[in-house]
């Protein structure tokens, strides 16, 4: 018996029909078009995306062409005339568009590479659109840009595609929108740090995976973060940078903003000494400088690259007591080629780096060029 429905339905309300069809229980989002629309025949496209259900991803795609007779009684489906082909192994769906593909490439040369079916009242707005943007002023055009970028989905574009969308864009606007981006970037990462020190969250890979991402948030004092983690035999480093100022090599050990007392008090001779935890990374650094050093003859020969007086950087605990922080100077004031800054210092060190970021956007009616950043803005 024929599937019908009221003829009171709107073509949407019959694309939600459609979508209401599907038994599959692991459907996320659906995509739908009119391929035909009437008087009488009504074809319509659905391509349904599968989810694996225990890593909530996409599985794969479902594609069905439903075909509709609507008459004053009825919307009749035609079943006989509808089709359904599957993503999964073999891929129809694929094999349909590298045919179609490579067919409308022969006979609509300017034309090659993907189609997207647009609605025909659609389109006319976008004409309208297009043909009022010389006429638009530049605040309105942003306003307009910041709309499209709001609903643009980064993961349904090819790269090289936002290259192509720039490529004729003024060198002015390009740089006006480098610098934009780069700020955001940069803000919505340090929020991020800052969020992940004010939970005290205890797992060094996530400072690790954060600061790898985002190794501006060092400071300007570094030039480049190499990437490479294992120098010695038995050891994994988590950073190895190489410093602005000199071209010197500078280890990075991360640890945590667990709250610990970085120092103990001595109240028999009033002083204040590095607790068991502090000690135990210092001995760890010590050793990685050390091993390093030894090895630097193969690493000459191997990497080109000399650690010759290797310096090391220690990240760890929070800032503690103004007595505390005092002692951390004078500890750092007598270490030799290693200094221990706390993640407090970390956030300060990226914050200031932010600052004289927004500091150059803000510059009355100018924007400096990235090559006149450089010394400020590492990375």
């Amino acid at each position: 018996m024929t599937e019908t429905y009221s003829p009171n339905l709107s073509i949407d309300e019959i694309k939600v029909k459609i979508q209401q069809t599907s038994k599959n229980p692991n459907i996320g989002k659906t995509h739908q078009v009119e391929l035909k629309g009437g008087p009488r025949a009504f074809r319509i496209a659905t391509i349904f995306e599968i989810m694996n259900p225990t890593k909530n991803e996409l599985h794969h795609l479902s594609l069905r062409l439903d075909s509709f007779e609507k008459t004053k009684q009825a919307w009749n489906v035609k079943p006989e005339k509808s089709i359904q082909l599957g993503g999964e192994t073999p891929n129809e769906i694929k094999a349909l568009h590298e045919f179609l593909s490579a067919i409308l490439s022969q006979h609509y040369p300017g034309c090659a590479g993907d189609f997207r079916l647009v609605a025909s009242d659609q389109f006319k707005l976008l004409q309208s659109i297009a043909g009022l943007l010389p006429n638009l002023p530049g605040a309105r055009k942003l306003e307009l840009a910041k709309k499209l970028l709001e609903s643009l989905d980064a993961s349904d574009i090819d790269p090289d595609a936002f290259i192509d969308a720039f490529q004729g864009s003024s060198p002015e606007a390009v740089k006006y929108i480098g610098v934009a981006a780069r700020f955001v970037q940069y803000k919505s990462a340090f929020a991020v740090l800052k969020s992940l020190i004010e939970s005290s969250d205890d797992s060094e890979s996530k400072y690790q995976n954060h600061l790898k991402e985002n190794p501006w948030e060092f400071g300007s004092e570094y030039s480049e973060i190499l990437d490479r983690r294992k120098w010695t035999r038995d050891d994994n480093l988590d950073f190895m940078l190489r410093r602005t100022v000199d071209n010197y090599l500078e280890i990075i050990e991360i640890k945590t903003p667990a709250v610990m007392p970085l120092f103990n008090y001595d109240k028999s001779h009033d002083s204040y000494y590095a607790s068991a935890k502090l000690s135990q990374v210092m001995g760890q650094v010590y050793r990685y400088i050390e091993e390093v050093e030894r090895n630097r003859d193969s690493i000459i020969a191997q990497d080109k690259i000399d650690p010759l007086k290797i310096r090391a950087r220690i990240i760890i605990g929070v800032d503690g007591s103004e007595i505390e922080q005092a002692a951390l100077r004078t500890m750092n004031s007598h270490l030799h080629r290693v200094e221990i800054i706390t993640f407090n210092q970390l956030l300060r060190v990226a914050k200031r780096t932010l600052d004289i970021f927004e500091s150059q956007i803000s510059t009355a009616n100018r924007i400096t060029p990235v090559d006149e950043r450089d010394d400020d803005i590492p990375f």
